[in-house]
């Protein structure tokens, strides 16, 4: 009796030690939820307010230029209602030359324009440069301003015109703005010193002799005009310069890139149009009813099986010059090789070659050619083609008949 007491006071003993330990584990977890639960609110709130921070938009500075309310015609007289205000980034540097307005954003700094007259065409939004626009104390008179071509020209380059076809041109591929690179020749031929004629000389052998000086009397007495060498067996020779325009001497050639990078600013002339007669901007007409509708409110139908007009398209000129912006010292070099007659081609650069400048190139010779491209001597042969061919013309094979390939036979230069 007195165990079985026992052992059910042992077992109270368990199970109540056993509850006080699930009580205890039951309100430390308790504790853990809610101290996890504030944690997690506050670190809620705080990035709540870290991303209310981020959302606020940082102010950007910017500054208000003038833009081109509408599109403006080279020539039209500027008013405040042609332009509006518009905010510029300063982040993003404004273009160099643009009009800017006060802080208020606006009519008041518009007035800067009013009564300028454009000196190019304005696009709508545009922003408008000071240098599109005569000076504000010059608003009346543009030519007095200069040339379109002025206004494009390069600073520090100038504008050379020159002749072209279709061969030195690139087949007619240019256009303005693309740059180009001048390729010519030259033809030497030797001369002399002194009298800066065609060697040989023509030489005359002085004497004493009465027949061989009535002899050089008889060809004229510009035969003294020369100098005297010493000449065989004793004598003196008389040395004249040789005045005929062919020698017997061929004349050597060299051929190489002389300027690089010339921009052209115009295949063609330029609009002649405008030189004596003021700069007038005509609206475009609106059509009127009855030109849209037709005469009698019906448009008048062809007659049957007759086949419509073709509309004639406009002639296109052949283009027959060029202007080109180049250095100064470039156009001299040019000019100067126009005067003596040098041959000269442009070629076409690639647009990614634009800011390629100061190109390097061997001169190209005879000798260059036989050297480095393994170009064969032909030996000589007893024997010919017939008929033969004196010159052939390369440049007169883009002007001729095609096929003739500008060949002159010996037949034909003795007619001629």
């Amino acid at each position: 009796m007195g165990s079985t007491g026992r052992r059910r006071t042992g077992i109270i003993l368990i199970l109540l030690i056993l509850v006080v330990l699930v009580i205890g584990a039951g309100g430390l977890f308790l504790l853990q939820m809610v101290g996890r639960g504030a944690g997690e609110g506050e670190a809620a709130a705080e990035g709540g307010v870290e991303a209310q921070v981020e959302a606020t938009p940082t102010p950007t500075s910017t500054v208000n230029i003038i833009v081109a309310a509408r599109q403006i015609p080279r020539g039209a007289r500027l008013t405040v209602q042609d332009v509006r205000v518009q905010e510029w980034p300063l982040s993003v540097d404004p273009p160099l030359g643009a009009l800017f307005v006060g802080e208020q954003a606006d009519a008041a700094g518009l007035e800067q324009v009013e009564g300028r007259i454009a000196r190019v065409d304005i696009l709508d939004g545009q922003p408008i440069l000071d240098f599109m626009l005569t000076p504000g104390d010059q608003p009346t008179d543009l030519a007095e301003i200069g040339s379109d071509a002025a206004l494009l020209t390069p600073s520090g380059t100038v504008v050379i015109a020159m002749p072209i076809t279709r061969l030195s041109a690139v087949g007619y591929a240019l256009r303005p703005g693309d740059h180009v690179d001048i390729l010519m020749s030259y033809q030497f031929v030797q001369v002399d010193e002194e009298f800066q004629t065609l060697l040989p000389n023509r030489g005359i052998i002085l004497t004493d002799n009465p027949e061989l000086a009535a002899a050089l009397q008889v060809q004229g007495t510009d035969l003294v005009v020369g100098r005297e060498e010493p000449g065989p067996f004793g004598s003196t020779l008389l040395v004249i310069p040789n005045t005929e325009a062919t020698g017997g001497m061929l004349p050597t050639r060299t051929t190489q890139l002389v300027i690089d990078n010339a921009i052209v600013m115009q295949v063609g002339n330029w609009p002649i149009a405008d030189l004596e007669q003021p700069i007038v901007v005509t609206p475009a007409p609106q059509p009127t009813q009855a030109a849209a509708e037709g005469q009698g409110g019906e448009e008048a139908a062809p007659p049957e099986g007759a086949e419509p007009t073709p509309t004639p398209l406009p002639a296109v000129p052949v283009p027959d010059i060029i202007s080109l912006a180049m250095s100064r010292q470039d156009a001299l070099v040019l000019k100067y090789s126009l005067e003596v007659g040098a041959d000269i081609t442009l070629v076409l650069r690639s647009v990614l070659d634009n800011d390629v400048a100061n190109v390097q190139t061997d001169p190209v010779t005879l000798e260059y050619i036989t050297t480095f491209y393994n170009v064969q001597v032909p030996p000589s042969l007893p024997y010919a083609l017939d008929p033969r061919i004196n010159m052939l013309d390369f440049l007169d094979t883009f002007g001729g008949t095609a096929g003739t390939g500008g060949a002159e036979t010996a037949d034909q230069a003795a007619q001629e």
